[in-house]
């Protein structure tokens, strides 16, 4: 098997400093707003984005000590196979959020719908169709 690598295009800056503490989805905390800073040498790729979209947000769960192939559903419900979650203990700590965009200023790209811990690096930015 070929090895993979990604580098970072952002960091999320949000208040969730703690994995016990940052929402398990979305829908928890669909009005707290948080922030992108993008890597400079991506700064062109932001040239379109537009205050008011949403965009799907790929990032790497960078605290996850472990992968689990079965998670109790958000935490407390039902042993389900982790490819049927949004759970963070994957055998590749990818996830994916859909957020909309408040305020651009430069690098920063400021945005409601974070479900993600502060310091998380962002793999890639899409728009959400």
């Amino acid at each position: 098997m070929n090895e993979l690598i990604c580098r970072p295009i952002g960091y999320i800056q949000s208040p969730y400093k703690e994995r016990e503490t940052t929402p398990k989805s979305v829908d928890e905390c669909p009005d707290q707003e948080a922030m992108m800073e993008i890597v400079e040498e991506y700064a062109e790729a932001m040239g379109d984005m537009e205050v008011g979209k949403s965009y799907e947000v790929l990032f790497w769960f960078h605290k996850v000590p472990d992968v689990k192939l079965t998670v109790p559903y958000r935490g407390v419900g039902p042993m389900m196979g982790i490819f049927s979650t949004h759970a963070p203990y994957r055998p590749n700590p990818i996830g994916a959020s859909v957020i909309k965009v408040t305020k651009i200023e430069g690098r920063c790209v400021y945005f409601t719908g974070v479900d993600m811990m502060d310091g998380t690096p962002v793999l890639d930015i899409k728009p959400s169709n």
